[in-house]
Formats: C-alpha cells, structure tokens, sequence
C-alpha cells in the first residue's frame, strides 16, 4: 500500500512516499509564487521511484504546514506539530522532544516515551521566523545561506544582535558590516541570537535531552551548535532534516488507511 505526505512550508515544498509502512521516495523543492504547483511537482518527484502517479494513491495522502490548502492531491490535512511529532518519533523512537525550525515559524513539542505530545510552544510574530530572518540577513551579507552555519563557527567574538525583528535586526547587521566588524562575527551573533530564542521556548515545555531537531534550519551548523551548548543536550539531527513533517504525514495518511 502507498501513502503520502505533503508539506508545503513558505520557502519549501516537501513530499515522502511511504510503500508497506518505509519510505520509498522523498522530494524538496522550492515553493515559489505557486504553492500548488509546488505541492503536485513535489509529490510527483517523490513517486517517480515507484513509478507511481498521484492516481494511484486513491487520495491516500495528508498535508500539512503553512499551505496545506493548497496541496490538490491531498483530502485531509493534519497540523504541523503532529506531523512533526509523528515523524521525529518514527525516526528516533524514545525521542522526548522535538525542535521544528522552518522558514517562517519554529515549533517546540515535548513528547512521552510513546510519542505522544505532552507540551509544546510556538514562536511569536516579533521572531519573524528563523528562516526567513537569516535568509534576510544573509542577503544584506552577501553570504549564501549554506554558508552561514559554518562560517559563524569560526568566530569566538562576541557580538550581540538584540532584535529578531527582520528589518529592525537589518539595520543592526548594517551598522556592523559599516563597522567593519568581520562577517563571521557578525554571523555568530545572529545565530547565538536565534538559538537563545529557540532554547528559551525549550525550557518553557520542559525539554532538555532526547531531542530532534528537524526543518530547514536543522541543516545549520552554527544553529544546532549553540542550541546543543544551551541545552547542553546533544541533538539528534536526521540525514534530511526538512522532510520529517512531510514523513509525520504520510504515516498519519498511512494510519487513517489502516482504520479506514
């Protein structure tokens, strides 16, 4: 039996196919100006390993994040920390927590030792979203965002970058860049800055070990170096960070089969 999951996020759009209950296919693409087409280019791409189309699912397939909507294939959805959960802990069974760090929103959610969710907390409007907010930043920089994680590491100054408000926090980063303050400086502020946020909404649910850190910024070096030393926990990052909402979907997909 095939089952999908779809997660459309603001920067991107995510697919997992599951085939007897493993993963037999995934895709990541930008969302663009069309979270539609997003949407049924991603799931496509992550059918071709079966060479599969979305008619053969018969409508088995969840969606999730930001633009769930707008996924046409889709006939149910499920919310974003759910999936999450739900891919964190097929992953990584026994996990207690999970750390979703997307474009737009970061999600932290406590679990039990079933993977149930017991807690979670979500980031307010002012955080302007992880994401999106270091994309900004990189763009004022001229640093691609790939680049960002590793090149903060190689700094021990300490530069403090007060506000997680985009254009507030742009004018900061510019008023150091006219400093002349080294951008790898000026980078491990701004991550120290995003991770003290993340980690405060850790502690307010209570989580401190046996953590997944899952969503785009899992993929950040410097991200998940200062949350491991304000944790101090060791986070368990998956090979591919990005789809695990997307994963979290499909097996809810796959679960409303089973009962249906």
């Amino acid at each position: 039996m095939i089952h999908a999951g779809i997660d459309v996020g603001s920067l991107w759009t995510k697919a997992v196919v599951l085939k007897d209950g493993a993963v037999a296919g995934w895709s990541v693409r930008p969302t663009g100006d069309s979270a539609r087409e997003a949407a049924d280019e991603a799931l496509r791409d992550a059918l071709a390993p079966l060479a599969a189309t979305p008619g053969d699912l018969g409508g088995a397939v969840v969606a999730t994040g930001a633009g769930k909507r707008a996924a046409q294939a889709a006939r149910e959805t499920a919310a974003e920390i759910m999936c999450a959960a739900r891919g964190a802990a097929f992953l990584r069974p026994g996990a207690r927590g999970v750390l979703d760090m997307g474009g737009e929103s970061t999600r932290v959610v406590r679990l039990d030792e079933k993977g149930e969710i017991l807690d979670y907390a979500l980031n307010d409007k002012c955080a302007a979203g992880t994401g999106v907010f270091l994309d900004a930043m990189g763009a004022v920089m001229g640093v691609p965002v790939d680049r960002m994680g590793p090149l903060s590491l190689e700094s021990d100054a300490d530069v403090n970058i007060t506000s997680m408000c985009v254009a507030f926090a742009e004018s900061e980063v510019v008023s150091q860049v006219h400093r002349q303050t080294p951008k790898k400086d000026i980078l491990r502020g701004l991550h120290k800055s995003i991770a003290t946020r993340i980690a405060g909404m850790a502690s307010r649910v209570g989580l401190t070990e046996g953590c997944v850190a899952v969503g785009g910024l899992a993929l950040n070096s410097g991200i998940v170096w200062w949350l491991e030393e304000m944790l101090r926990a060791r986070l368990v990052v998956p090979e591919n960070p990005q789809i695990v909402p997307a994963l979290g979907a499909a097996l809810i997909a796959a679960g409303r089969g089973e009962r249906g």
